[in-house]
């Protein structure tokens, strides 16, 4: 079966190559530059994510040795470019020793020069399994016009981050917004305002900004268990079966959040959109893109440095900032931009700020009475 290489962000390469159980064959690079034909035109850059890949995945590599037409005639041990125990871990050694050995085969005594983008064949020491395979060395099939077939393997969408998600539900949200996805049959996307959408549709767009060209229904699966589903329920999202009602964030957390909380259904939707589906993850997403890491923008703590370890992250909470309460109309939808990342304790100090200036508002609403 003839199939693509995918670059490390998703986008399949101009490479083509075989891959069966027992190894994988790379096409050699052919054409002419100056007459705008050149075929497989990413062959290096594709034979250096393969071997890195080969390596990382800890495949059984047994050995390489130039495929070409004009040199099958020679025995397989006169074409060997790369031998068992020469892969080294990133495959950058290995990918020069390829390229120099590969010129000299076939060549006369004596003669310079030679072809280092030949076909190749990549043989392993023992059959593996085709989906391993294609995952491992991230692959993905295609049809004899050259177009992708059937799906995507997983790993190609571990890009994916909530931010993503969050960015194609604000799409769908749009009314005039077109895409190829048709409406859901079985399960529904849930956010905070109860808003459903199709869960393939969702995914299919945010894995469309992720990997830079369009995602199609054909290139992925929905349901439970699958890819799709589990990056969406992490981004923070609620998947449900079509007509399963469910029910509202429970906002209040202490006996203290409770007691003035109550009577405020706008400081309750404040509140709740602290809490809604997806975009606590989606700020923390973006602030990391953005910053390079988490930290508190009222206190500049930075969490994972303070506790020694990722789980320290867990401290930065997402704070509602830009809007007042009191003027939240009705339907009002918030932007990353309006939120604010905040550490545990400083977060609890803005809610008990909030609390203050709304017993103020409240005394002198009285008093103006």
């Amino acid at each position: 079966m003839t199939y693509k290489i995918l670059s490390d962000d998703g986008y399949p390469m101009d490479s083509h190559a075989e891959l069966d159980t027992s190894g994988i064959t790379l096409y050699s690079r052919g054409g002419s530059t100056a007459k705008g034909n050149v075929t497989n035109a990413e062959y290096g850059p594709a034979l250096r994510l393969l071997l890195r890949r080969i390596a990382s995945a800890r495949l059984p590599f047994d050995r390489a040795w130039v495929d070409s037409l004009d040199v099958q005639r020679l025995p397989i041990e006169q074409r060997i470019i790369l031998s068992s125990g020469e892969l080294d871990a990133d495959g950058s050694s290995a990918f020069t020793l390829m390229s120099r050995r590969m010129k000299l085969v076939g060549q006369s005594t004596g003669r310079k020069g030679g072809n280092s983008t030949k076909k190749i064949r990549i043989q392993f020491a023992a059959d593996t399994e085709l989906l391993e395979l294609e995952s491992a060395l991230r692959t993905i099939q295609v049809q004899e016009d050259g177009r992708s077939a059937e799906r995507l393997p997983a790993e190609a969408f571990r890009v994916v981050t909530a931010e993503h998600v969050w960015n194609a539900v604000e799409k769908l949200r749009q009314p005039k917004f077109r895409h190829a996805y048709g409406p859901s049959i079985d399960f529904d996307l849930i956010t905070n305002a109860e808003e459903r959408f199709p869960p393939k549709a969702v995914f299919g767009l945010a894995a469309t900004e992720a990997l830079g060209y369009e995602i199609l229904p054909r290139h992925f699966s929905g349901g439970r268990g699958t890819p799709c589903f589990r990056i969406l329920e992490s981004a923070g999202f609620t998947i449900v079966a079509k007509g399963e009602e469910i029910r509202p964030i429970d906002v209040p957390e202490s006996p203290d959040d409770r007691s003035w909380t109550e009577g405020r259904p706008r400081l309750i939707a404040h509140l709740r959109r602290e809490r809604a589906s997806g975009l606590a993850q989606a700020k923390k997403d973006w602030f990391v893109r953005t910053h390079g890491k988490l930290f508190c923008e009222r206190c500049g703590m930075d969490p994972v440095a303070i506790y020694d370890g990722a789980h320290g992250a867990a401290c930065i909470e997402v704070h509602h900032h830009a809007v007042q309460v009191e003027e939240m109309l009705d339907g009002h939808r918030t932007s990353l931009e309006d939120l604010q990342c905040l550490c545990a304790n400083c977060h609890r100090v803005e809610h008990r700020l909030l609390k203050l200036a709304l017993s103020k508002q409240a005394a002198g609403a009285r008093v103006g009475s």
